[in-house]
Formats: structure tokens, C-alpha cells, sequence
């Protein structure tokens, strides 16, 4: 399975069905993938939902994208599913069931080894016992997910660090794991305050919120709240499309601006505290620029560096402070990295000498 790039819907509550299909059409042309609804919101309409749940996995189905559906056995039966008739869940659009609490994990192993395609989802807040007792049982690992909850209320979200820990966890025993960004453009009813699996993510845009998710270990990733807007979903996909991307404003005219917009940079260094460093630029061929060129003074955190050719052999190399450090009068600021993007700086880094790839984008 390929990564899930999601968006949410759901059927039965404030939003008729001709606008969730419109919003499918704008998730097919953002390169949306995936669709995360729910089977078992109190604030839903019965009647309409099963009318209208069936017509939405038809249309996401026509479009390319798969199913998940958060369903428990006591609000399945209100729809008349038995959760282990998986030929009845897929005919009703089902491709991936997030099963609530209630199930044995001998029951979770063997509903992961059903024979219809059907994945399994399940919390991601389990214990290392538990992940550990899945492998010896014979999980599916195929067939089988992991998923962070999201969450209504302020100060209830994930730190960065519980996430992070939860993931490699997952990792490590070979699970696939995914979470929610929240939309800044439109809420689900009744949770005005966004639907987040990291708390610092509420009101932060899409574009720093997915690839600090993917820096966290993040396989999978959807927006919580439904009907994001065209612009959200394409931001999100753009931001997951590549390296990782700090976008910068320029604090100079020189052409090492234009020849760092969009190019593919490598991390290197023993993941310093104080800077992120690149691979050496050969200033012959790669680097047009001027590497005498730069603003004097202490670089702030977020700043972008270039060394001067006073540093002889680390002529040309570019960096970011990752913190306040003290001036040097070989190094000198080309650009500063904007706000919401600073806080990928807390993640930017790797068990070894050679950290993730990055890349620059300018903002005029």
C-alpha cells in the first residue's frame, strides 16, 4: 500500500452529500488518496448516513482513494454490519475498518488474515506487550495499521515527543502508523478547535504540520476535520512529495538565492546542536554565487548561512541555525527561515553522521 494521503468526511451530519462529492473532486486534483470517516459519531443522523455513506465510498472509490472507517461492534449494529462479514463491510465501502476497544488481541490477529483486503486499524496508544504479543500471535502485518487518536479539545493533543516515542515503538515491531492534521479553513460541527493528533499542530498550516509529521514517523497522514480546502490538500501533498522543505525568506539579491530555490541539499554532521550543515558546494560548477556575499551579525535561530571563502575548503557550504549563536565574521546570513517553519528544526535530525535530505524554498 502506498502512502496514505487523506482528507476526512462524514456522512450524516451538516453536510450534504453534493458537497462531499464536490470535495472529493478537490481531493482527486490535490492527489488525495485516501478518505478517514466515522461510523460512530452520536452527533450523526442514522437515516442519512446510511443513505449517503454508500454514495461517498462509491465516488472516493471511482476517484482512486480507499476507505477508512472508524466502526465499533455496538454502532455497527446500528447499520446493520457484523464486523466479521467482511464481504458485507466491503460492499459497503469499507477498504480499511479502525476497530474501537472491546476485541481479544487473538480476535485483532485473526481478523487481520481475512481474505477480503480488508485492513485493520487499530489505536496507536497500545502498550509494547501488546505489540509484542501481536507478533508472536502471527499478525498480518500486511493487513494490519496503526492510528493515532485526534483531538477536539485544546491542551488534550500528543507532545511531539509522546508521538515520536509511540512511532519508533511501532517501527521497530514493523507497523505502519498514521495521525491527523487539523484544517485551518474548516472545522467538523461542533469542534471549532480543530481535529489534531499533535497538540502544537492546532493552528499551525499544513505545509510545516505534515512534514514535522514525517519527521515524527509518521507513515500515514489525514486531515482530522472534513472538507479541507483544495489549497490545504495540495499543500499537504506537496509538503509529503519530497525532502523536506524550509521555506525562506531572502535577505539578499544574489544568485545563490535563485540556485537554492527548490535545490536538493545533503545533511550532514554529527547532528550539532547548534547548526544544520549541507554537503560542500563546489563553487566552480554548482554554486554561482558570491561566497563573500551576506549579512553581518549573530545569526537567530532559523537563519541560513553561507561560508565564506575565508573557511578555504568549507567555501560555499550552507547552513541553518538551529539556535542563537555568536557572530562570525566567515559565515554570513542569506535568508531567514519563516516562523511556522522553525519548529522543523527540533526534529531535523538522525541517529548518525548523515541526517535527511533538505531543500529551500523562497518566499518573495
Amino acid at each position: 500500500m502506498n502512502p496514505l494521503r487523506g482528507t476526512s468526511v462524514y456522512c450524516g451530519m451538516d453536510v450534504d452529500i453534493e458537497t462531499i462529492i464536490k470535495h472529493l473532486d478537490d481531493a482527486q486534483k490535490a492527489g488525495i488518496n485516501a478518505i478517514f470517516t466515522s461510523l460512530q459519531l452520536p452527533e450523526a443522523d442514522v437515516e442519512i448516513t446510511l443513505r449517503d455513506f454508500p454514495i461517498m465510498t462509491k465516488e472516493a472509490h471511482k476517484r482512486g482513494m480507499v476507505v477508512a472507517a472508524d466502526i465499533a461492534q455496538r454502532t455497527a449494529t446500528r447499520f446493520g454490519i457484523d464486523l466479521k462479514d467482511f464481504k458485507t463491510l466491503k460492499k459497503f465501502g469499507v477498504d480499511i475498518m479502525r476497530l474501537d476497544a472491546g476485541y481479544t488481541d487473538e480476535e485483532i490477529v485473526e481478523v487481520t488474515h481475512n481474505t477480503d483486503g480488508i485492513c485493520v486499524m487499530m489505536n496507536a496508544d497500545g502498550t509494547e506487550e501488546m505489540l509484542r504479543n501481536f507478533t508472536e500471535l502471527g499478525v498480518n502485518k500486511e493487513q494490519t495499521l496503526f492510528c493515532h487518536n485526534y483531538y477536539p479539545m485544546k491542551y488534550t493533543g500528543k507532545t511531539r515527543a509522546q508521538a515520536k516515542a509511540i512511532n519508533d515503538l511501532l517501527h521497530k515491531y514493523g507497523f505502519r502508523v498514521s495521525g491527523f492534521l487539523a484544517s485551518q479553513t474548516h472545522q467538523r460541527m461542533a469542534c471549532s478547535r480543530g481535529l489534531p493528533t499533535v497538540e502544537a499542530h492546532r493552528y499551525l498550516d499544513a505545509f510545516p504540520a505534515a512534514q514535522e509529521m514525517q519527521l515524527l514517523g509518521f507513515d500515514d497522514i489525514f486531515f482530522g476535520d472534513d472538507l479541507a480546502s483544495l489549497e490545504e490538500m495540495q499543500t499537504m501533498v506537496e509538503a509529503l512529495s519530497g525532502p523536506v522543505t524550509f521555506r525562506m525568506k531572502a535577505l539578499l539579491d544574489d544568485p545563490v538565492i535563485d540556485w537554492l530555490d527548490g535545490h536538493e541539499l545533503e545533511q550532514i554532521g554529527n547532528n550539532l546542536d547548534e547548526i544544520v550543515r549541507s554537503s560542500f558546494c563546489d563553487k566552480n560548477s554548482l554554486y554561482p554565487g558570491n561566497p563573500n556575499v551576506g549579512l553581518p551579525g549573530a545569526p537567530k535561530k532559523g537563519d541560513v548561512l553561507l561560508c565564506k571563502d575565508t573557511l578555504y575548503r568549507y567555501t560555499g557550504e550552507i547552513q541553518i541555525a538551529r539556535m542563537d549563536i555568536p557572530e562570525d565574521p566567515d559565515i554570513g546570513i542569506i535568508g531567514h527561515i519563516i516562523d511556522s517553519d522553525i519548529s522543523l528544526l527540533e526534529n531535523f535530525k538522525t541517529d548518525d553522521n548523515w541526517g535527511p535530505n533538505f531543500r529551500f524554498k523562497v518566499i518573495k
